[in-house]
């Protein structure tokens, strides 16, 4: 099989799982009236050093949880000890009422910031709120949805577990996470086997690429947000990519997930830009994947070069005698 017919093959099996979930989508209906079970905080180890935290909270037409989700937030990680947390909401080209709800709260929150973009597109909200993030010296940048999906001990969870890793990504594919409700069988069939296919084109070693709930070092974010491309929802994926460009030591933890209602993400609209996303961000970073490949090979030639160098001074040192 030739290399072109194997990346037909690939891309019609996508497009098969993906219209397949498009279908699951349209007919699985979200559950609105059921109340979430109320699940068993895990505990966390203490942190053992003052620590600083940013959280972008992308934004579009949030106007009807934004509020509840920040005051959520507000009122867990103000007691946390030994953390310092700023909260960065992007409005994301938004036509309700969420720019002017982040204006009113932040008069009683200073640890309150929020941006009003115009642009548009998750991706490019995310970069924006990396940006602005920098600006602010901290030791970690993170970000999460708007939703309310991962409550605050959860994203908190990541902080404790972080370590000196480079980045921290919740899973909501691993046996020990907990999903309410459970997703259709086809939902996760076909998320599982995107993620698969991700993994093929790319090599990641990440098994839920889609969730939003993931933490960074500063310096993480500070090398890879420059680069980011993807103004859609294919942005996490381009993330993970450029963490593995720069050979960045990402994690992955299990975690606790409420599907809530109201997503702007349906598979039915956007499978298109998922199909043609490994291509198209290959294509994107094409530059820089040779760039840092050369830079590598270069520093390996540099460190051979003074090791020799090294041994040959040392066969020319004169040997000491008792």
């Amino acid at each position: 099989m030739n290399q072109a017919t194997f990346i037909f093959k690939k891309q019609l099996a996508i497009t098969f799982i993906c219209s397949l979930l498009a279908i699951t989508t349209i007919t699985t209906p979200t559950p609105t009236k059921n109340i979430a079970p109320v699940f068993e905080l895990p505990k966390f180890d203490a942190l053992k050093k003052s620590k600083s935290l940013i959280i972008v909270i992308p934004a579009y037409n949030e106007g009807n949880r934004i509020e509840a989700t920040l005051h959520a937030y507000f009122d867990y990680f103000n007691k946390q000890k030994k953390l310092t947390t700023t909260f960065l909401v992007v409005c994301n080209n938004c036509s309700d009422n969420t720019v002017n709800i982040c204006k009113n709260i932040q008069k009683n929150h200073p640890e309150l910031i929020y941006m009003d973009l115009k642009p548009g597109g998750k991706g490019f909200a995310v970069k924006q709120g990396f940006l602005k993030a920098l600006d602010y010296r901290v030791d970690y940048i993170g970000f999460v949805d708007a939703d309310l999906a991962t409550t605050p001990p959860y994203f908190y969870e990541l902080v404790t577990k972080i370590n000196n890793h480079d980045g921290i990504n919740a899973n909501r594919y691993s046996n020990d996470s907990r999903i309410w409700p459970n997703r259709p069988f086809m939902k996760r069939i076909g998320g599982k086997f995107y993620d698969w296919i991700l993994r093929h084109n790319f090599h990641l070693d990440v098994r839920d690429t889609q969730c939003g709930a993931k933490l960074f070092t500063y310096k993480t974010i500070k090398e890879i947000a420059p680069f980011m491309k993807e103004t859609g929802w294919a942005f996490e994926l381009e993330l993970f990519y450029l963490c593995q460009l720069f050979e960045k030591d990402i994690i992955e933890i299990p975690t606790t997930w409420i599907d809530m209602p109201g997503s702007h993400l349906t598979i039915s609209g956007c499978y298109k830009e998922f199909i043609s996303a490994p291509t198209r961000i290959k294509k994107q970073q094409k530059y820089l994947a040779t760039r840092l490949q050369n830079e590598k090979i270069n520093q390996k030639r540099i460190a051979k070069e003074k090791e020799k160098l090294e041994k040959k001074n040392r066969k020319k040192s004169p040997k000491l005698f008792a």
